[in-house]
């Protein structure tokens, strides 16, 4: 057969159509390459957002400790311009007293795989005031490059000083205990000895034959001291209630419900479960004086006249309820509380490492309920011996 022959035009305008259909596909394709690069670079910038305005900082150190790269964040931790913290040493905002461990820390990481944490005393660029920084880092090598640090840095001196100043509460709490204990011991010691002597004496000169006067002037002496010894019993039992070592938690705060009651005339029940074993010598002592500064809120400022108290444990934690009712007014209302008498209990939980809830009725009639969950540490095991009462 011969041979298909095409005419130049007809050639020319094959070549044509085909350049046409490539130019469409490099468009289509330098379109999606644009728009691929567009979206590269919208997440580039996403990123770096994320990297400069994340809520801690970001460092690269290399295994000198001297700062490749970091965050704006971590610029403004250290008070310092981006650019003049490249090619500075880290070590030069740790403070003083903290420096060694920064060293020790930095070859501990370099030495050991896994991510390290260390709190440390750092300071800003031109201030020698000292803030306190959580350091999380981890050693990380790339491929034919020389090891380097990342290193985050959160500011912590909130929780520093929080923790600070609750180790100082304590420690004046402790104080306080100790002066009560002194007190305690003095008024008991000293001045309930001296009024025991005292009645004594007067009863030995007691004669059998004087007038019905005297007799009457004297039993009245003898009632006012029986009188002044009853109150020296009683403060002392306030300031350092003996039988919180001697019997225990559970005994410690039934005698003080029972004594509240008889001062103040109040109806109560009591369900009581002995104390979890293990239970400290402090924290035993910190939740009688919660109960205390409770009971003294529910009866003096609520104005109650009915009271429950009761406690339970299950395994990791321990319970303390109080409950109470009843106003102390002519026109009943709906129960209220001190909000700072509140508030004080509230750090008192926070203080044992509990919460405390507290409902307030909208029923005049209602009951106040106060309850206190406190953890127990391990190894604090419970007692299912129950004491009950109800006058």
């Amino acid at each position: 057969m011969p041979s298909q022959r095409h005419s130049p035009d007809g050639l020319a305008d094959k070549l044509a159509h085909e350049l046409h259909v490539h130019q469409i596909e490099l468009e289509s394709q330098n379109e999606e390459l644009r728009r691929t690069q567009s979206d590269l670079a919208a997440a580039r910038d996403r990123y770096l957002d994320l990297f400069d305005f994340a809520p801690v900082g970001y460092f690269t150190l290399d295994r000198d400790g001297v700062i490749q790269e970091c965050n704006l964040t971590g610029a403004t931790l250290l008070g310092e311009r981006r650019t003049a913290l490249k090619g500075c040493r880290f070590s030069r905002f740790v403070a003083p007293a903290d420096g060694d461990g920064w060293h020790l820390f930095t070859r501990q990481v370099l030495g050991e795989e896994g991510p390290h944490r260390i709190e440390l005393a750092l300071l800003r660029a031109g201030s020698q005031d000292a803030w306190h920084g959580q350091i999380d880092c981890q050693q990380m090598a790339m491929p034919g490059q020389a090891p380097m640090l990342w290193v985050t840095l959160t500011d912590v001196t909130e929780r520093v000083r929080a923790d600070i100043d609750q180790r100082v509460a304590a420690q004046d709490m402790d104080a306080r205990e100790l002066e009560r204990h002194r007190v305690a011991l003095a008024l008991h010691e000293d001045l309930g000895q001296r009024l025991s002597a005292l009645k004594m004496e007067l009863a030995i000169l007691s004669p059998g034959d004087e007038s019905a006067v005297y007799r009457e002037r004297l039993g009245t002496l003898m009632a006012l001291l029986d009188d002044a010894v009853s109150t020296v019993r009683r403060i002392t039992q306030d300031l350092r209630p003996p039988m919180l070592n001697d019997l225990g938690l559970s005994a410690a705060i039934e005698w003080l419900v029972h004594d509240t009651a008889r001062r103040a005339k109040l109806s109560f029940t009591l369900s009581l479960e002995t104390a979890p074993l293990g239970m400290g010598e402090q924290t035993r002592l910190a939740l009688y004086r919660f109960v205390q500064q409770a009971m003294a809120l529910l009866v003096l400022n609520a104005g109650s006249t009915e009271l429950h108290v009761g406690t339970h444990s299950t395994p990791g934690r321990f319970v303390l309820v109080l409950r109470s009712r009843g106003q102390r007014q002519t026109t009943p209302s709906t129960p209220s509380l001190d909000p700072d008498a509140a508030r004080i209990l509230e750090h008192r939980a926070r203080t044992l490492g509990g919460r405390l809830t507290i409902d307030l009725p909208r029923d005049p009639l209602g009951w106040i309920h106060l309850e206190l969950v406190m953890p127990l540490a391990d190894g604090q095991g419970t007692d299912d011996a129950v004491h009950g009462e109800t006058p």
